[in-house]
């Protein structure tokens, strides 16, 4: 699949928009007045996937968007989480200067404490992962626990507050 058009402007940043996240990032686009810049992503044999940026990002400041919940009957959490993993980190590998991760819904972040013994602390390892892809900074619609998830992060994370914006929806 890959999404078409490019970024207004030869300098300004680029936004990307994975599968299935195309709706929202058009919007976020047309409210910042620019177009999705293209990319492919490539399905292979037992599940493995590739995507790449097909515009230049070296120097550039990149928004990646992708909603990550799960689907019953489509992707999982994990695997959409993956996928945006593995972009981010092909978008570094590329040269970009800066990567904005743009996720509506974060998964794991319920998980922010240790309840019991050796219990997992997910917001933290999901925090790692996107700090070793490559993301400077995340912003999420209304993390669970806002001083948990701020606290996960080494990199800068920014928390958008969506009741107001659905509260009449």
């Amino acid at each position: 699949m890959e999404a078409s058009g490019i970024a207004a402007g030869c300098d300004g940043p680029l936004l990307f928009a994975l599968a299935g996240s195309e709706a929202l990032g058009r919007a976020i686009a047309e409210r910042a007045g620019a177009r999705l810049a293209p990319h492919e992503e490539r399905e292979f044999e037992r599940g493995e996937h590739k995507s790449r940026p097909l515009a230049t990002v070296r120097g550039r400041d990149v928004a990646i968007v992708h909603a990550t919940h799960g689907d019953l009957e489509g992707p999982s959490a994990n695997d959409r989480l993956v996928r945006l993993w593995l972009f981010t980190a092909a978008v570094r590998d590329a040269g970009a200067r800066s990567i904005t991760v743009v996720v509506p819904y974060l998964p794991y972040s319920r998980k922010d404490r240790r309840t019991k013994a050796r219990d997992p602390v997910g917001s933290r390892y999901v925090a790692e992962h996107f700090e070793a892809s490559g993301a400077d900074r995340i912003v999420v619609g209304e993390p669970h626990n806002l001083a948990a998830f701020e606290n996960a992060y080494r990199i800068e994370a920014i928390a958008l507050p969506l009741a107001p914006l659905v509260v009449d929806w």
